[in-house]
């Protein structure tokens, strides 16, 4: 079983669970406005309780059951809750999974420190860039409140986008160039994802530093990848990063 904890990381509280097993640890990373309840979260979680492999997944501060402010929330701010937590309760180089906006987190917190490996769920990094197209409209807004809002598929409540997360976003960008990431790298990407473009995903391959990169690409997957049969191919694929790994 695993219980609730905290690690403290720039004035909030950031909740994490730790499910304490064998290898290196395993650690789940939310996309935009998600926790660590999400359904691929929970399969890992069943997955190293029937494994025995250590498991770690978190909220970043502002969402799920973390304090803080959503609207304080940045790729940097939330890259720093990550190691924070991975700080805490990791001894050896963990195995990153990073579905969607986690896998943008994932390469920043890659390119922070050694990282056994990294496996992209529907990866979208700089999607603030490509993501987002910005009307005066919204500039106004951003200037009068401090955010803009975008319909979602995956809930009643919009989407929202906060200053200070697009202000520090061009800090965080990863795709203008070289991705300094040694360590194997496995993307998964769904080709009827309509919120981030799988060709995104053979951008970041091509531009990743390391020689050990595959893209597995499911034609009929969407942006979750959460079915269960898209369930089964993560668990296949970290099982078979976790047998190459030394």
């Amino acid at each position: 079983m695993t219980s609730l904890r905290y690690e403290d990381s720039g004035g909030a509280r950031i909740a994490y669970r730790h499910r304490a097993g064998s290898g290196p640890t395993v650690v789940f990373l939310p996309g935009y406005m998600s926790d660590m309840t999400g359904s691929k979260a929970e399969a890992l979680d069943a997955w190293a309780a029937a494994t025995g492999r250590d498991y770690l997944r978190l909220d970043y501060s502002g969402c799920g059951v973390s304090g803080g402010s959503f609207d304080d929330g940045s790729i940097g701010r939330w890259t720093a809750d990550t190691l924070a937590v991975i700080g805490a309760v990791t001894q050896t180089p963990p195995i990153l999974v990073g579905s969607s906006m986690g896998g943008w987190i994932a390469l920043r917190v890659a390119l922070a420190g050694p990282v056994a490996a990294l496996v992209g769920i529907a990866a979208a990094p700089d999607f603030t860039e490509w993501g987002l197209a910005l009307t005066g409209v919204d500039r106004a807004a951003l200037a009068e409140q401090g955010f803009i809002e975008r319909p979602s598929d995956y809930g009643d409540a919009p989407y929202r986008y906060s200053a200070a997360l697009l202000e520090d976003a061009p800090a965080q960008r990863v795709m203008h160039g070289p991705v300094a990431v040694d360590c194997p790298v496995r993307l998964l990407h769904g080709q009827a994802d309509t919120d981030v473009p799988w060709r995104l995903s053979l951008d970041l391959a091509e531009r990743l530093r390391s020689p050990d990169v595959q893209v597995t690409l499911v034609k009929d997957g969407d942006h979750r990848l959460s079915r269960l049969q898209d369930l089964a191919l993560l668990v296949a694929t970290l099982d078979a990063l976790l047998e190459e790994l030394p």
